[in-house]
C-alpha cells in the first residue's frame, strides 16, 4: 500500500489521492467532510501525532465552524444558509441509509474516515492511502441511479487525462486535418480499444465531422478527421483566442 507520508517524503505539494474522486467520495460527502479530506492530506505528512494533526486542522477556516458547531452568520443570506442545510440534510440520509451516523464533531469525522478505510489509525499518528483507495460502492447501499452516476463520475475521471493527453498531441503538430490508424492513436496514448473509442467519442464534439462507423475501422487503416480547435479553446480555456493554449 502507498500512502501520503511516503510518497511526501520529498516532495512539498500536497498529494490528494486519485482515489477519492475516481471512487466517488467526493460525490457522496458533504462539504464539510470533503474540506476535513483535503485538510488531512494536507497536515498528515507535516505533523507525527494525533494532537499536532488535530490542532493543525483547526486552523483551517472551513472547520472551525464545521459540523455541530455550524455557524449560520457566515452564510451571506438565509437563502444561502436554508439550501446548505438541505444540501447536508440529504448527506445525512444517505450516510443512515447504510447505517452510519453523520458526524457530530471531527473527532467523530475522522474515526468515520478510520472506518471506511479513508483514514489509516496508525496508533501514535494518521496516514491516508493513496493506492489502492477504497470504493463508495463496496460500503454504501446505492440506489440505481446512485450506482450509475458514479460509474459514470469514474469512466470520466479514466478518460480526461487521456483525452486531454491525445489534445496535447494533435495541437503540437500545428494541424488541423489529420491521418491516424487506431494503432498509431493508441501507440500514442498507450490505451486498450476501449478506452481509444471513449476517448473519440470525448472527441467528438470538437471535429468538424464525426468519424463514421469508428468501431468498424480495422486497426491499420487511416482515419482522417479535422479538429476545430477554436470550440477545444472556448470549452477548456474559456476564449477563443489559440494564443492562449501556449
Amino acid at each position: 500500500m502507498q500512502t501520503i507520508r511516503e510518497l511526501s517524503k520529498n516532495q512539498d505539494e500536497t498529494i490528494i489521492p486519485n482515489g477519492y474522486t475516481v471512487n466517488g467520495w467526493s460525490s457522496i460527502l458533504s462539504h464539510e467532510m470533503n474540506v476535513l479530506f483535503h485538510a488531512l492530506c494536507h497536515v498528515v505528512p507535516k505533523y507525527r501525532s494525533k494532537e499536532e494533526i488535530k490542532q493543525a486542522l483547526l486552523q483551517f477556516k472551513g472547520l472551525q465552524s464545521a459540523f455541530s458547531q455550524l455557524d449560520k452568520s457566515k452564510f451571506k443570506s438565509e437563502e444561502s444558509y436554508k439550501g446548505y442545510m438541505q444540501r447536508l440534510e440529504r448527506h445525512k440520509s444517505f450516510l443512515e441509509r447504510s447505517g452510519f451516523k453523520y458526524p457530530d464533531t471531527l473527532d467523530e469525522a475522522i474515526q468515520l474516515f478510520v472506518q471506511w478505510g479513508l483514514v489509516l489509525d496508525k496508533e501514535d499518528g494518521w496516514d491516508v492511502p493513496v493506492t489502492p483507495f477504497p470504493d463508495v460502492q463496496d460500503l454504501f447501499k446505492l440506489k440505481e441511479e446512485e450506482r450509475a452516476a458514479l460509474a459514470h463520475i469514474k469512466l470520466e475521471a479514466l478518460i480526461h487525462p487521456v483525452f486531454s493527453k491525445l489534445v496535447l498531441m494533435l495541437h503540437e503538430k500545428d494541424e488541423n486535418t489529420f491521418q491516424l490508424s487506431k494503432a498509431e492513436l493508441k501507440e500514442m496514448l498507450q490505451v486498450n480499444d476501449a478506452m481509444l473509442f471513449e476517448v473519440l467519442i470525448k472527441l467528438t464534439p470538437y471535429l468538424e465531422e464525426p468519424i463514421v462507423n469508428m468501431q468498424d475501422i480495422p486497426d491499420d487503416e487511416k482515419m482522417e478527421f479535422t479538429v476545430v480547435w477554436e470550440r477545444i479553446y472556448e470549452d477548456f480555456l474559456g476564449t477563443k483566442d489559440p494564443q492562449a493554449i501556449q
